[in-house]
């Protein structure tokens, strides 16, 4: 591991920070850094996952910060090739999912369930009102047999963060109980992102993948970037989706003035992805990060940005 010291500077103009000097250690791994904070060799933790930090979650000796967020992971099949050409065949791959059990077994509840579409539950232009996908296997079997693909195999392309090879394998899991067999490719992040340019990684070449996303203030970025049909928009379309009615309505709700406007188009927006499935949003987590309890004025933002100037210790 490495670090870094941060001294205050008692010559600043403004107000001052509380701790005379805050060390930042660096882990590779999260196992490591959730024995450092219950060894008391650190004092906070930044990010850590249900996956990887199960045990600070009961630790008594822990204070637990989560905060509700927009970060998801996106499950892309690539809308421009077999077997996803068919949108009949993303939607049974999407109701193959046990969304609850999804966020029960690997977010121990710490997650609102994804309805395939980027508005989460938090954000106030989502239409709440807007149907939820539910598992559904008898019709996912259905689909695929109307569209001509019963038993196919694909390959779903990864990398080895987090709780993601345990969400690839359960998606591999399901698929099975409609007759679908996924292999798992699980590489290092930057074999699977590469340079994040079109044609040019694994991520947007892939016919399947699960990505991460971090989260966003407002779902923008999340319905422009990925999403667009418009190439120099689109630059993280992963399911190389192009509709033109998807991209009117993102014009529509990029440009409303109000939030009564903006879920008016929302809604169109979540029921055309229901329909259309390039991706599938299973859910979007907390950001979970720890403490230990007697320390006190640690600041957390869903977006990853800590504050300790204003930390201290209770006696």
């Amino acid at each position: 591991k490495v670090g870094a010291s941060f001294v205050r500077n008692d010559a600043y103009w403004g107000e001052k920070a509380n701790p005379d000097k805050i060390d930042v250690k660096f882990y590779d791994e999260e196992a490591p850094m959730v024995l450092a904070l219950q060894g008391d060799e650190v004092d906070f933790i930044e990010h850590f996952s249900v996956s990887g930090g199960k045990a600070l979650l009961d630790d008594p000796n822990v204070q637990v910060i989560a905060i509700r967020t927009a970060t998801h992971r996106q499950l892309h099949m690539r809308t421009d090739m077999e077997p996803f050409t068919d949108k009949r065949v993303r939607q049974a791959i999407a109701l193959s999912l046990d969304r609850n059990a999804l966020v029960d077994g690997l977010w121990e509840g710490k997650a609102d369930i994804g309805n395939d579409s980027p508005f989460a539950p938090l954000y106030p232009s989502t239409d709440t009102d807007v149907a939820q996908r539910e598992q559904d296997l008898e019709q996912a079997k259905q689909l695929l047999a109307d569209a001509g693909k019963e038993g196919f195999t694909v390959e779903l392309n990864t990398w080895n963060g987090f709780e993601i090879p345990d969400l690839g394998q359960l998606v591999k899991s399901y698929a099975e109980q409609i007759g679908v067999k996924i292999n798992l490719k699980i590489t290092d992040a930057a074999t699977y992102y590469g340079d994040g340019v079109f044609g040019k990684s694994t991520w947007l070449d892939s016919v399947m993948g699960i990505t991460d996303y971090g989260h966003r203030p407002v779902p923008n970025v999340y319905l422009t970037a990925a999403l667009s049909g418009n190439p120099k928009i689109g630059v993280w379309n992963s399911a190389h989706f192009a509709n033109d009615q998807y991209d009117e309505l993102v014009r529509q709700y990029v440009a409303a003035l109000d939030v009564d406007s903006q879920k008016s188009v929302a809604k169109q927006i979540q029921e055309l992805l229901l329909d259309e499935t390039p991706i599938i949003f299973p859910y979007f987590y907390n950001f979970l990060s720890a403490a230990k309890p007697s320390l006190t004025g640690a600041v957390s933002a869903a977006t990853g940005q800590f504050d300790l100037s204003k930390a201290g210790f209770t006696s």
